[in-house]
């Protein structure tokens, strides 16, 4: 009991302001339920649109083809797969699935349709109900949706299986044979700095599995450093290298294992990683390409060439926007040349996007009568900018490698110790977005700031200023070489057969990386290649040769799909590549040496001389600056 009202009246207080908090999470809870009907609503619109759009263009194919029709229907999943910005599995797994729901699956889509189920869900359902008879499916589905209201989608699966059993144990058992014979797989899946490899197996031998390998990492002392999952992983590894027992980390020297015999060593992974020299000595570190996989860092990169064998790629590093244009090269102006090969150009900056630009920078309409298409890349007339006039906002800055030639292959080198050099730290910032490619300067002033020259540019800003140029002047997309002879006047050995040497091969190989079709990471391994321009067995001077430059990777599907003519592409400078289909969805593609942007500060001594001739010899600047 209070003695005075002022007590009663805090409690009070606090009471109403629990009951208002606890309002708030009321209202809040609602919102996002409301917000997963709604989002659920719309990804039903978005699969069924799809599944509509695949079975116009399969029922198309089946009109028009005849015999064995083995790209039914793929065309559709390119353009699905391009214009959703996702991989061609998952834009068929989408067409599938909204095919599937309106011919088998009236009720779960009528319960997509109206947000109670969402797509894991659905798609648990989908996958199943496969193969089971329609008396089957039209029977179990009531039950069915009505479980998927309250089950995630793993449990859910198990109660449709249990549904199946207890309906038609002949259906059940078909279905388990069915999967077992077309499900069996094993997948290897890159993301980041991680790899996952899938298997798919029978539940019994899932099981058999795990308890091996439990059994397997037992057999450490109790000691160990490590957590269970990790020496789970560590004894797979271990046991498919054969070894006979799980190595303790525990360093003691009482461990059970001290008087067990040493482990054999392990076979060493072939691999083929794709890094430019400087990294690799230890003077700058951009990141390097693991073939199969992706990009990795330089220090992983390093520790794995040390114990390889090496090969030299002659290349050179272009300045992409300078290539396509997006910056003006001045020729009687010196050009600043990386000790990597780099050059940076200096220039005007041309209209790309719209952004206010300074009245100084405009397009001339006068053109050389003898200008090329390569040259109208870098024509721009400018107007010297008046001393109170802004600077221009600076370009994407954008680095792609040309693979030139390969050179022999020769043991591992000394590689210097990470860090006896003076290394600069790779920067781990994420993509920079608008506002950091163009910044709003502190006083709010509508002019954009210069972008920060340390933040690196991101595959997304230069893609979108590229796709900018060519919307304001579609000339640009024209074909940097029509006739597909690389910019040479005479074919050179190998030129004229169909199948590229090895040497050719190699250099595509490691320019591309992967399938050069939108949205493919097939590795470059498992991918044809492909004439840019197409080669004529009957007339080879006059077709596209097999020159580097004519020639890309492409994975079986999407090659198949250029062939068909549903797809053309357009080899722009910087090998980029300008992906166009007959419904006029357009997509841009990079080569996998676009990944690194060179924003860093290069090793001194930097060289300054004009472009095309021989720099004078001069001393090094002592600070020189990062472009």
């Amino acid at each position: 009991m209070f003695e005075n009202g002022d007590g009663v009246g805090e409690v009070r207080s606090g009471v109403e302001a629990e009951a208002a908090s606890l309002l708030a999470d009321v209202a809040a809870l609602d919102e996002v339920v409301r917000s997963c009907r709604a989002e659920n609503r719309f990804a039903a619109r978005k699969v069924l649109a799809a599944g509509r759009f695949w079975e116009s263009w399969i029922e198309r194919d089946v009109r028009l083809g005849s015999g064995d029709i083995v790209d039914c229907g793929n065309g559709a999943v390119a353009e699905l797969a391009v214009r959703m910005g996702c991989s061609k599995t998952v834009a068929e797994s989408h067409a599938s699935l909204g095919m599937d729901l309106r011919l088998r699956l009236p009720l779960a889509r009528a319960a997509f349709e109206s947000g109670e189920l969402d797509l894991p869900r659905v798609r648990a359902i989908s996958r199943e109900t496969t193969g089971l008879k329609p008396e089957t499916v039209a029977a179990l589905e009531p039950g069915i949706v009505a479980a998927a209201r309250q089950l995630t989608p793993g449990p859910l699966a198990g109660e449709i299986g249990r549904l199946v059993s207890e309906f038609s144990a002949e259906e059940a058992a078909a279905q388990r044979e069915t999967a077992q014979e077309l499900g069996r797989r094993i997948v290897k899946r890159s993301r980041g700095t991680m790899s996952t490899i899938e298997v798919n197996v029978s539940p019994e031998e899932a099981e058999q599995v795990m308890q091996l390998v439990a059994e397997f990492a037992a057999t450490v002392c109790p000691h160990d450093k490590r957590g269970k999952r990790c020496r789970l992983v560590d004894a797979v590894l271990a046991m498919m290298h054969g070894e006979p027992y799980l190595r303790c980390s525990c360093d003691r020297t009482d461990c059970a294992q001290a008087g067990r015999a040493a482990l054999p060593g392990r076979r060493a992974p072939l691999t083929q990683i794709t890094m430019d020299v400087a990294t690799l000595v230890g003077l700058l570190s951009e990141p390097a390409y693991l073939h199969g996989h992706g990009l990795i860092d330089p220090e992983l990169a390093r520790r794995l060439a040390a114990d390889g064998t090496w090969q030299a790629l002659l290349t050179e590093a272009l300045n992409l926007a300078e290539e396509l244009g997006l910056i003006a090269h001045d020729e009687a102006a010196a050009s600043d040349v990386d000790s990597d090969g780099e050059r940076s150009a200096t220039g005007t900056v041309k209209d790309i996007a719209p952004e206010p630009v300074p009245e100084s920078v405009a397009d001339t309409d006068e053109k050389p009568e003898t200008e090329t298409h390569s040259e109208k890349f870098v024509r721009i007339k400018a107007e010297p900018p008046g001393p109170d006039a802004p600077p221009p906002p600076l370009p994407p800055r954008f680095c792609v490698r040309s693979y030139l030639a390969r050179g022999s292959r020769r043991k591992a080198g000394y590689i210097p110790e990470f860090g006896t050099l003076p290394v600069p730290r790779p920067c781990t910032a994420s993509p920079p977005s608008s506002e950091h490619q163009h910044p709003t300067p502190p006083d709010g002033s509508a002019s954009p700031m210069p972008p920060d020259p340390s933040v690196p540019t991101s595959i997304g800003t230069i893609t979108d200023a590229i796709l900018a140029a060519i919307d304001a002047d579609p000339t640009l997309a024209r074909p940097e070489y029509p006739d597909g002879h690389g910019g040479l006047t005479a074919p050179p050995d190998g030129a004229l057969t169909y199948r590229p040497d090895a040497a050719t091969t190699a250099l595509v190989h490691a320019r591309d990386g992967h399938c050069r079709f939108p949205g493919c990471t097939r590795p470059a391994a498992g991918c044809q290649l492909d004439h840019i321009i197409e080669y004529l067995p009957h007339d080879p001077i006059a077709g596209g040769w097999t020159v580097v430059a004519n020639l890309h990777c492409l994975c079986q599907f999407h090659h198949q799909l250029k062939t068909l003519g549903l797809w053309t592409v357009t080899a722009l400078p910087g090998h980029a590549m300008l992906w166009t289909s007959h419904t006029g969805t357009t997509a841009l593609t990079l080569p996998t040496g676009a990944h690194g942007s060179h924003t860093m500060k290069t090793p001194a001594p930097r060289i300054t001389g004009r472009r095309g001739h021989t720099p004078p010899t001069q001393a090094p600047a002592p600070d020189p600056p990062p472009f």
